[in-house]
């Protein structure tokens, strides 16, 4: 009897606030993937939640408070298909304002670089993208920092911008961002900038993304630069690709991804961006990597699509072997 009771003040409560609205959302994405590691050359074959996007549920809400000014909310939280594991919702949990002045956000949410970083990126951004498997380096920016502020502008005449700095907890790092950019037609072209500093860092960790697309109708043509640099040692990288649309229901996405630099990668540290940069010594040659990548997506709703590719990568350090990955794959994804 208390829970029918219980239910029937939720329901009274809903109906009280119509004026609000809540919903519910999700991506539930699995897949079967085959992956040799560049780092031990092993290859393992396993069922793997998040091939395209990371698999979700989350709540978002808005309330007209009248002279076109809404609050705004979301909870977000990652969950593990294979194994049903959820993080919280660490992946968003903010509050704030929109109206004609723009959109203000409170809280956890994605850092404005985060916004527009993969929006030129061949195979939907997804593990068939040409830069995954470690390619690119400026793919390991911290994307939803705590304790943030994120203010976005409204759209002019198809430009756009936005900034946001996360403070992190007490005697944490702080972490910098913003973009620009413009989309109106066919056409869409975007930059966008992150500072990292760690908690004990004397510098930070720079991040530069610039990316551009253009829509032929037939195909869409992708193409990227990014760069990262920490002190005097920085990393450059290039991504080129196609969108093909197949028909109704089918596209195919493609392209090759390198990087070249004095940054090696990054090891895990007990800082708030978590991670310290390795570098090259000084007079070493560079690090280069390639990645090439392919993959299919069939439309079968509009919520549903199947999936399904395979993406090569190559690290070449100078006075030892290369380092070889790849991955194949097929999947299926449903939002919700």
């Amino acid at each position: 009897m208390k829970k029918i009771v219980a239910v029937s003040l939720v329901l009274a409560s809903g109906a009280a606030f119509a004026q609000s609205s809540v919903t519910l959302y999700g991506i539930a994405d699995m897949n079967i993937a085959s992956r040799k590691s560049a780092d031990t050359g092993e290859r393992t074959t396993q069922v793997n939640s998040s091939g395209i996007y990371e698999s979700r549920i989350g709540f978002k809400g808005s309330e007209d408070l009248g002279g076109g000014l809404k609050a705004n909310f979301q909870l977000e939280q990652g969950i593990a298909m294979n194994t049903g594991a959820t993080n919280g919702f660490s992946r968003q949990s903010w509050v704030g304002l929109s109206g004609g002045f723009g959109a203000f956000k409170a809280g956890k949410a994605w850092s404005a670089f985060d916004e527009i970083a993969g929006a030129s990126q061949a195979a939907l951004n997804s593990m068939f993208a040409p830069n995954a498997g470690g390619v690119w380096l400026t793919g390991s920016y911290k994307d939803n920092p705590n304790n943030g502020l994120y203010y976005e502008t409204p759209t002019f005449g198809g430009v756009s911008g936005a900034v946001s700095y996360g403070l992190g907890d007490a005697g944490e790092g702080s972490v910098a961002s913003m973009f620009v950019k413009y989309a109106n037609g066919p056409v869409y072209a975007g930059v966008a900038l992150q500072n990292e500093k760690g908690t004990d860092a004397s510098e930070a960790i720079k991040y530069t993304r610039v990316n551009g697309s253009y829509d032929l109708g037939v195909a869409k043509l992708l193409a990227s630069y990014g760069r990262v640099a920490a002190g005097e040692k920085a990393t450059k990288e290039w991504q080129l690709g196609v969108n093909v649309p197949v028909g109704a229901a089918w596209m195919i996405s493609g392209g090759v991804a390198r990087s070249s630099g004095g940054i090696t990668g990054y090891s895990p540290a007990d800082n708030y961006i978590g991670k310290v940069v390795n570098v090259t010594a000084p007079g070493a040659a560079d690090v280069e990597r390639t990645g090439y990548g392919i993959a299919a997506f069939y439309t079968m709703s509009k919520r549903t699509k199947l999936y399904g590719g395979f993406q090569a990568n190559t690290t070449k350090v100078p006075g030892a072997a290369d380092a070889d990955g790849n991955v194949v794959a097929v999947g299926v994804l449903h939002q919700f």
